[in-house]
């Protein structure tokens, strides 16, 4: 299974995690993953948008993507992308979603829904938020400020 794929030529301090995929290990994991993005020297800035949008990203994999299953595992690999942007990939073992079909929550038919939400927020936290693998993999880039 390709869990990340990087450019190696532009990368920095990478890091590679396996989790379980059991919600009562949702925020240890987060904290612990959060651990290895504090120490990457392009993460140094916003790190309560990037924890919630880790956290939400690893919530939908264990629940969704890997719908509890103790026997699967979420991966995460975090890297500094040429020291301009910050750049982690959460991958689940599941059977995959199309991204444009999650309801956006903002319109008022929506509002009260339960589903997609979590997708929003990671959107609106994150520079740039792309779905790979049939939906089995997010890669979430936040930039530095001040960098191009």
């Amino acid at each position: 299974m390709r869990d990340c794929e990087f450019d190696a030529s532009n990368l920095s301090l990478a890091f590679h995690e396996a989790i379980e995929s059991r919600r009562d290990l949702l925020g240890e994991a987060t904290e612990r993953i959060m651990e290895n993005v504090r120490a990457l020297p392009c993460a140094q800035e916003s790190l309560d948008e990037v924890s919630l949008a880790l956290s939400e990203a690893l919530a939908n994999a264990i629940i969704h993507g890997n719908r509890e299953d103790p026997s699967k595992k979420v991966r995460v690999c975090g890297a500094c992308e040429s020291q301009q942007q910050l750049l982690l990939v959460i991958t689940d073992e599941g059977e995959g979603f199309d991204p444009a079909a999650i309801p956006d929550p903002t319109i008022a038919d929506n509002v009260f829904s339960t589903h997609g939400r979590g997708v929003f927020l990671i959107k609106r936290l994150m520079d740039q938020t792309e779905f790979r693998l049939g939906g089995r993999q997010v890669v979430l880039r936040k930039r530095v400020s001040g960098r191009d």
